[in-house]
């Protein structure tokens, strides 16, 4: 057996802090990444289009919660205006963001609006760690 691949592993920690962006079916690598040891503090903002899409919400809620971190829960269909990753968002959110390591795991769309946000607010690229995915 070997370790586990690409961004969404813990070896690729730089900071003690993490803040972890998941949206849809996202939430899974999150949700297997806030069960390692070394989660740390972590902030998990989680983008669904309404709480009733939130697959695997009690469970993340739980994991955050025990590792005494917060979750964002944010709803709203992006073509009625809701963009909770334009930067100005993003920081308020997460004001410290750019001392966190940051994993992204997405729709394409949302993945690219989160790494333009990233940069805008300059977290250092060695600290930001994405996986994108796509229907086929």
């Amino acid at each position: 057996m070997e370790g586990p691949y690409g961004a969404f592993t813990s070896l690729h920690r730089t900071r003690p802090g993490a803040l972890m962006i998941a949206g849809g079916v996202g939430i899974t690598p999150v949700r297997a990444l806030l069960e390692e040891p070394s989660a740390g503090d972590v902030v998990v903002l989680y983008r669904v289009r309404s709480a009733h899409d939130a697959a695997l919400v009690d469970e993340v809620r739980h994991l955050v919660a025990a590792r005494g971190g917060r979750l964002h829960l944010l709803t709203g269909a992006s073509s009625a205006g809701v963009r909770p990753f334009e930067p100005g968002n993003l920081h308020a959110l997460v004001p410290d963001v750019t001392e966190r390591d940051v994993y992204v795991c997405g729709p394409p769309s949302m993945t690219a609006a989160v790494l333009d946000a990233l940069r805008t607010l300059k977290v250092p690229a060695r600290q930001v760690h994405a996986e994108k995915f796509s229907l086929a």
